[in-house]
């Protein structure tokens, strides 16, 4: 048996981000408000079987592009391998004799808040569902998917939702939107737990403002991050980003505040900024380029990881002066 499938891996935004005190387990309580963007990596997936008696096998490879800098880790260190495995594990097939090769076409950079690792491990878990025949939309998938990562549910849904627990908690629905979207980013990421660290050395920025998410639509969520303050001690740069966002003609401003609709996605290191054009998007792109930041122009989209059948939309037509790299 052979089969290859293609799966497109979105990125996402956090509209509202509510972070509580540490928990005794080592987590936090957390709500958050995810929206799904169009800027994604193609993750393509291809099944070998060729006995029903050996271990499961999976190679990871990645090719970057669009100046995302290459991630070095061996395969089996990466979240879309630990999916599969995973996966495999829960529904006993761990020695059905399928052999994976994943294939990742990156254009969500690294450590920037984006949730692309965890987009990549939802896009591996709907290939491995596909192949093994089994319902992605199912309870168990989902726990596999949420003690995989906090954000990998949310992929398996996408649009715009809104989670509690430790953020991967499923609550509700919001109604998508479609408006541009610009992400900038400094030349380096954040670690999330060095973010975390942070923001545990100020247990005063412990605010769990779940009451404070009551739009019924993403587009009268009012942006909120009470962990940027943690990651702009980390990295000070982002506080230069930020500012300089929200001083540029054509980004939207929220409708009850009047303020700049700019705000960092989770512990960062990508500022998001919210357009009232795609060219005021394209307009932002340029200038933050110039500044030497990496910079994408893209938009909110409802979809979240897919398989697709032929060429993903927006998908790199060519390889040239992309970077190879194997995971």
């Amino acid at each position: 048996m052979n089969q290859t499938l293609t799966v497109f891996s979105p990125a996402k935004v956090n509209l509202h981000l509510s972070i509580g005190a540490k928990r005794a387990d080592g987590y936090h309580d957390a709500y958050s408000v995810m929206h799904a963007l169009t800027l994604h990596d193609t993750v393509t997936v291809r099944c070998e079987r060729e006995t029903e008696d050996a271990p499961i096998a999976v190679d990871v490879r990645c090719t970057t592009h669009g100046g995302v800098d290459e991630l070095s880790i061996a395969s089996e260190d990466n979240i879309a391998y630990k999916a599969m495995v995973a996966l495999a594990d829960e529904f006993g097939l761990s020695d059905a004799g399928y052999r994976f090769t994943v294939h990742i076409d990156k254009h969500i950079p690294h450590a920037a808040g984006l949730g692309g690792g965890s987009s990549n491990a939802a896009a591996a878990l709907l290939a491995a569902c596909r192949v093994f025949g089994i319902d992605p939309d199912g309870e168990r998938v989902f726990a596999v998917a949420s003690k995989i990562g906090a954000d990998v549910p949310f992929f398996l849904r996408g649009g715009c939702a809104q989670l509690g627990g430790r953020g991967d908690v499923f609550e509700r629905d919001l109604a998508p939107m479609n408006a541009p979207v610009v992400l900038v980013r400094p030349d380096s990421g954040v670690s999330t737990a060095a973010a975390y660290r942070a923001f545990d050395e100020n247990a005063g920025q412990a605010d769990l403002r779940a009451q404070g998410v009551s739009a019924e639509r993403a587009q009268d969520v009012q942006l909120y991050n009470n962990l940027a303050a943690a990651s702009e001690t980390v990295m000070p740069e982002l506080v230069e980003v930020k500012d300089w966002l929200r001083q540029q003609v054509g980004v939207a401003r929220d409708a009850s505040t009047g303020e700049p609709c700019v705000l960092l996605s989770g512990s960062g290191s990508a500022t998001f900024c919210v357009c009232e054009s795609m060219n005021a998007a394209y307009a932002v792109v340029s200038a933050a380029k110039q500044r030497g930041w990496w910079a994408r122009s893209c938009s909110f989209t409802s979809a979240g990881a897919r398989i697709v059948e032929g060429r993903v939309p927006g998908a790199a037509r060519t390889n040239v002066g992309a970077v190879h790299k194997s995971w």
